[in-house]
């Protein structure tokens, strides 16, 4: 971790996340003493505090160890939360442990005293650690629970009560720190309304390929608001090799988020740490590409813009997004890739050669420039305008207001 400071200073990234399998086991969450030992997970912390970078934590909420199955090479054994509160666990119908994700155990939301438990781990991680915020991922649903020691009114109790936990986290984060980041991460599929309202900031989840990061972004800024911080996954899963164990991802489209108002986020392993993360390895050829666009997301901040519903998906062509922000009009398109199926999406590499259509703007003259290609498009009169462009894969696009008066009709 703190090998890469340097390199996201260079780069401009300020946010960074210790990631999956950190701790000795999931329900305890206490740093592994192989990588961690003693307090060195709090030092990790400082370092990247000192050089003014911040730092999330990774972790899965309800779930605990109970000795049975395992994960990613990880043999499960008992947490030290279970041997002391076994009765605080989801039972099936059969009275045995009921399995949430990666076979887990968990422990019922419904429960006060787990409530309470959760609010303790998250003032560990935030004012003890002294980490600033969260990625909770593999948030699915939470089993009916069965548990007789719970007196539940319905089984559904517990799946009612698991957004509970997540408010306790998001308020409990706020109230220590009010700058603080709280990710929520469904892994491929919807958001569930039970945790919807409490994160600062959607991901779009394991996107497979560019469309599916497009697609994410506008839902989520349909549902959560024109103004909400939507993460647009590791730019990596814009291209996507093999399946399974042999999934390789290669991508390195940041123009299908930073287009959309979405935050950009990036894997890059750095420095060399030899073939097995070859992929995502930032070498000196990909350093570049990284540079330019993660410069451009820090002076466009589109993240922080107004996203408006102009554009219609599979209707408009080429697909299109409008952002408004400080007055400025931000416009992005996409050329659809006909063989775009058989590579999941991948990187842009459809083309276009026609009008694009500018919508949204006032009555007024604009200059309009392609920002990343700082091409020069001329002045164009609002409400509505036509360009003509030709591009491969993305054309984006800033539309600033010219002269004082307002365009004659």
């Amino acid at each position: 971790m703190l090998t890469t400071v340097p390199k996201l200073k260079e780069l401009g990234i300020h946010w960074a996340t210790l990631d999956d399998r950190w701790f000795n086991n999931y329900g305890d969450w206490q740093p592994r003493t192989d990588t961690f030992a003693g307090d060195a997970l709090r030092k990790m912390v400082n370092d990247f505090h000192v050089q003014n970078i911040k730092v999330q934590l990774w972790w899965l909420p309800l779930a605990v160890e109970d000795g049975k199955f395992g994960y990613g090479g990880h043999k499960y054994v008992v947490s030290d939360v279970v041997k002391q509160h076994p009765d605080w666990l989801v039972l099936d119908i059969s009275g045995k442990p009921a399995r949430m994700t990666r076979n887990l155990a968990t422990l019922c939301p419904a429960v006060p005293e787990v409530q309470a438990y959760y609010k303790q781990l998250t003032q560990r991680f935030i004012h003890d650690w002294d980490f600033d915020g969260h990625k909770l991922d593999n948030i699915y649903a939470t089993p009916p629970c069965y548990n007789p020691a719970h007196h539940h009114k319905s089984p559904m109790d517990s799946v009612y009560a698991m957004g509970e936990v997540y408010k306790i986290i998001f308020e409990t984060t706020r109230a220590l720190k009010a700058d603080s980041v709280t990710q929520s991460c469904p892994c491929g599929t919807p958001p569930s309304l039970a945790w919807f309202r409490y994160m600062d900031q959607a991901v779009t989840a394991d996107p497979v390929g560019s469309v599916q990061v497009r697609r994410r972004m506008k839902m989520y800024k349909a549902l959560l608001g024109p103004r909400a911080a939507v993460y647009g996954d590791h730019v990596e899963l814009t291209q996507i090799k093999g399946v399974g164990d042999n999934e390789q991802d290669v991508g390195s489209d940041f123009a299908s988020t930073l287009g959309t108002g979405g935050v950009l986020g990036t894997k890059f392993t750095w420095p060399d740490y030899g073939p097995k993360l070859k992929n995502v390895y930032l070498n000196s050829e990909k350093e570049p590409h990284w540079k330019k666009w993660i410069d451009l997301y820090n002076q466009k901040m589109l993240s922080k813009g107004n996203f408006l519903d102009l554009y219609v998906y599979g209707y408009d062509a080429p697909e299109g997004y409008a952002i408004e922000k400080d007055g400025s009009m931000f416009y992005a398109f996409y050329a659809e890739n006909k063989n775009d199926k058989a590579t999941k999406g991948a990187n842009n590499t459809g083309e276009w050669n026609g009008q694009v259509e500018l919508r949204g703007l006032q009555s007024r003259n604009y200059k309009v420039v392609d920002y990343v290609n700082i091409k020069d498009y001329g002045t164009v009169t609002g409400p509505t305008a036509k360009l003509n462009a030709q591009f491969t894969g993305s054309l984006l696009l800033q539309a600033t207001p010219v002269g004082g008066a307002q365009a004659k009709k």
